[in-house]
């Protein structure tokens, strides 16, 4: 058994800028080492719209990332990459749900989804790494972790490249699931692998602006009409809660 001291200047840091989830996991991880088992299986496809990463895109592009898919080009280095965010997500998950006990196992990788007519692309699909996450004295939280290069990580909001994109899955999930707040912890992947939390409320607007263009896309395809490549819907982003 290894033993961790706490380091206490850190967590203090941690509170100080009123972060909920990351100063608990830190306390967990300062009691010492601990047994645990990492699995993976490859996601299959379906035919539904994710908000990984179908929210933000044109309605054109939409449309031909159905009509005329390009098969994704993995490199090996991509699958190294992919393994260590999937090794972070599991890894906190567990600590979240057994040692912190914020989280059943039903609240892990908890798959929701909503459709609005019959047939493909008449629905959307998704997983949020912890929905809900009950933090003492903050209430129920959709979380979801985002590994981050250095040079990402030191910047003092979400990157530009991920920001909206994070922002929209982050919303439809917390409309799957019924919540009102929400936690994206961005996890540093190099040494010392140190966490910050970007804090988003509920943005109802923006959550019927993505069901809107999924919906135009859906009936696009059905018809067989193309959306003009001008044709845009305006995504009411706010960003995170200032902290």
């Amino acid at each position: 058994m290894v033993s961790i001291k706490l380091d206490k200047s850190k967590f203090l840091r941690n509170l100080a800028v009123n972060r909920k989830l990351v100063p608990h996991i830190d306390s967990a991880l300062a009691k010492g080492d601990f047994v645990w088992e990492y699995s993976y299986s490859p996601k299959q496809g379906d035919d539904a719209w994710h908000p990984s990463g179908d929210c933000t895109p044109s309605l054109n592009e939409l449309f031909w990332k159905v009509k005329d898919p390009e098969p994704e080009k993995i490199g090996f280095g991509l699958y190294k990459i992919f393994q260590v965010g999937h090794f972070w997500h599991q890894y906190l998950q567990w600590i979240v749900e057994k040692q912190l006990e914020f989280a059943g196992p039903e609240d892990i990788e908890r798959s929701g989804n909503k459709r609005w007519g019959e047939g493909p692309f008449h629905w959307a699909r998704g997983s949020g790494d912890i929905a809900p996450c009950r933090i003492p004295e903050h209430g129920d939280y959709c979380v979801d972790f985002k590994t981050m290069n250095s040079f990402d990580y030191k910047k003092q909001g979400l990157p530009d490249w991920c920001a909206e994109k994070y922002e929209c899955q982050i919303n439809i999930y917390m409309d799957f699931f019924d919540l009102d707040q929400a936690l994206i912890v961005g996890i540093l992947k190099d040494s010392p692998h140190d966490m910050k939390e970007f804090e988003f409320r509920r943005n109802q607007p923006l959550i019927d602006a993505i069901y809107h263009k999924w919906h135009l896309v859906s009936e696009c395809l059905d018809q067989g009409v193309e959306p003009p490549e001008n044709e845009i819907v305006e995504l009411p982003l706010q960003g995170p809660v200032a902290q």
